[in-house]
């Protein structure tokens, strides 16, 4: 019930079912994109406590639910049904410069072909991880067909890449699947090899066709879809319906077959080839490339752009076999977050936001990041920026060590034994998640943040002036004593200083600037009133340091007074707090906090 409700909730502050165009998730985040996004009650979903947050990336709105993402998606897809089968994007209404909006669809688009496979792509690669963990234990050998095989199995993912990105891109495009299971599959055919030796050319009625080796490449395969989402739309529309069941797929075919295989497969190979130029540079830089990417990665994510990396991670695992900054980067930016939110839970008085940090410190450590980035660090600032530079500095000691990461994996404590792995020294790979959370930590615990005041901090209310707090009816005024003003207490004053107790707006300054009222964002209203019958000083040894209309901030002086010279004269200082508007409250009384006597409110 906990799940429908919220999704109810999602689908309705979304614009209903009839504004959503596509649906997704990944491990943490639902990937909305929307009609119109001047729909979405962004304050409603902001108020939910279920969802972590909110963010607008890659054309998508994204709503971050955490590691139950999948529950509340399948509960969102019960609400919606077929409706966003039936939708199309309405581009027009969108805003900005179009040539952005066009990259961000773009951008989306190649994310979404890769992001399904991503589960099977981790066990794949992990497969492979095993067979090297029993060549070490001495149960595989190298030569063994056992191992052969083993890896083979691994492998096979990574083959046919082409065909797996095929289906992930017709889905995302609405392009017949079966049509592109087949141009992935022209990529793959082992007749494509037999022409010439790789890297050499044959003809097709005249033109050349590069010999070029598909197996674990994708973006042919993702270009020659889109292009196919175009030429079946022709073909349909050409073909006359007696013939259309074999004619309008045999033109789609013969269209976009040869325009891949000539055009569309080179051009992306040179892509390939300018990335893995970008990844030898960085690779070149070594400590200092997985610093750096470590400390992008938590903007990344709070942008919701982390998943830009995916094609190319799934292209350097195709092709290399390994990743040497991207996943490590990743591992040194979820445990700084781990770090952060663990100091904010040693040193914060606040129970709730205690609680809350435990929970996000063990979660970022599991490697799901965003309870402890949206629920803590971000929140407090102070704790993000402490990320951003633990991040980097653990970052470096990562790629000092050379920690790579054999396989897709989420990076965390539970997978570091799989990075560690793979440098030569296994107990100082396992280093990197400690020596990265203490030095988050102790940056985090240094620099300090600004504390939130727990429920009970919140409906406290101090006294406004060094004293002895008396009851209200140990004044020596009815006025007072008698609660005809309305609750509160009294102090008797050891020093002349009023100060706010609260961040408010000053409402009444009185000409014999002896009393002030103030009123507080939920509308308490408070009269602070500065001993009895000090009216008769006509502010005499009294100075007010605020005007009525200020707003003034918990702990800002607001008048001073010379206590000793009114006692002196014969006035009794002691000074009244009384909240004027106590019927408005269910429950005001004096309550010792740790040995401090304060008003409480509620």
């Amino acid at each position: 019930m906990k799940y429908k409700n919220l999704a109810e909730l999602i689908v309705r502050c979304v614009g209903g079912k009839e504004n959503i165009t596509s649906l997704s998730h990944c491990v943490t985040r639902l990937r909305f994109g929307l009609k119109d996004a001047a729909l979405i009650k962004r304050n409603e979903l902001e108020k939910e406590s279920d969802i972590i947050g909110i963010a607008d990336s890659s054309g998508q709105f994204q709503i971050i639910i955490g590691p139950e993402v999948d529950k509340v998606y399948r509960e969102v897809m019960k609400e919606i049904g077929d409706s966003i089968q039936e939708t199309t994007p309405v581009t027009e209404k969108k805003e900005g410069n179009p040539v952005v909006n066009l990259a961000k669809q773009g951008l989306d688009t190649l994310i979404s072909c890769f992001v399904p496979a991503i589960p099977v792509i981790a066990g794949s690669g992990m497969i492979k991880v095993l067979a090297v963990l029993l060549n070490f234990a001495g149960v595989l050998a190298l030569d063994s067909s056992s191992y052969t095989l083993l890896n083979m199995i691994g492998d096979t993912v990574f083959y046919f890449l082409p065909v797996i990105v095929s289906y992930n891109a017709a889905k995302k495009m609405n392009v017949d699947i079966f049509l592109a299971l087949v141009i992935g599959a022209v990529l793959l055919h082992p007749t494509l090899l037999t022409l010439g030796d790789e890297g050499t050319t044959t003809t097709l009625f005249g033109i050349g066709v590069k010999i070029i080796n598909y197996s674990s490449q994708a973006l042919p395969a993702v270009f020659g879809v889109w292009l196919l989402k175009y030429t079946d739309k022709f073909a349909d529309k050409v073909s006359p319906s007696i013939v259309k069941v074999f004619l309008r797929p045999m033109i789609s075919l013969l269209i976009v077959a040869p325009v891949m295989l000539i055009i569309i497969g080179p051009a992306a190979s040179v892509l390939g080839d300018g990335f893995f130029a970008l990844v030898n540079v960085m690779n070149q830089w070594g400590w200092l490339a997985v610093g750096l990417n470590a400390a992008l990665f938590p903007i990344m994510v709070l942008t919701g752009t982390h998943n830009v990396t995916i094609p190319l991670l799934v292209q350097m695992f195709a092709t290399q076999g390994f990743d040497a900054i991207f996943l490590p980067s990743g591992l040194a930016a979820n445990i700084a977050e781990a770090g952060a939110a663990g100091a904010v839970a040693f040193k914060t008085k606040n129970k709730g936001l205690k609680g809350t940090a435990i929970s996000a410190t063990i979660s970022a450590l599991l490697g799901i990041t965003e309870p402890a980035l949206y629920g803590v660090n971000l929140r407090l600032k102070k704790p993000f920026i402490a990320v951003l530079l633990g991040s980097l500095l653990g970052g470096c000691y990562i790629g000092f060590l050379g920690i790579t990461a054999p396989t897709f994996v989420t990076p965390s404590l539970l997978t570091i034994p799989i990075f560690a792995g793979t440098i030569p020294n296994f107990i100082l790979g396992l280093t990197s998640i400690p020596v990265t959370f203490l030095i988050t930590f102790v940056i985090t615990y240094v620099i300090g943040f600004e504390d939130i005041a727990d429920a009970d901090q919140e409906n406290s209310l101090k006294a406004p002036v060094k004293g002895k707090v008396i009851k209200l009816e140990e004044m020596n005024d009815q006025a007072f004593s008698s609660k005809m003003m309305g609750e509160g207490f009294g102090v008797i004053p050891s020093e002349g200083k009023i100060t706010s107790p609260f961040d408010a707006e000053v409402v009444s300054v009185f000409p014999t600037k002896h009393a002030i009222g103030l009123k507080r964002d939920d509308g308490l209203e408070l009269l602070i009133h500065v001993g009895i019958d000090t009216v008769e000083l006509k502010g005499e040894y009294f100075e007010s340091l605020v005007k009525q209309g200020d707003f003034v901030k918990q702990g800002q002086t607001l008048l001073t007074f010379d206590n000793k010279k009114i006692q002196q004269l014969g006035f009794d200082t002691t000074t009244a707090v009384v909240v004027t508007n106590s019927k408005d409250f269910e429950e005001i009384h004096l309550k010792d906090t740790n040995g401090v006597e304060v008003l409480y409110v509620k």
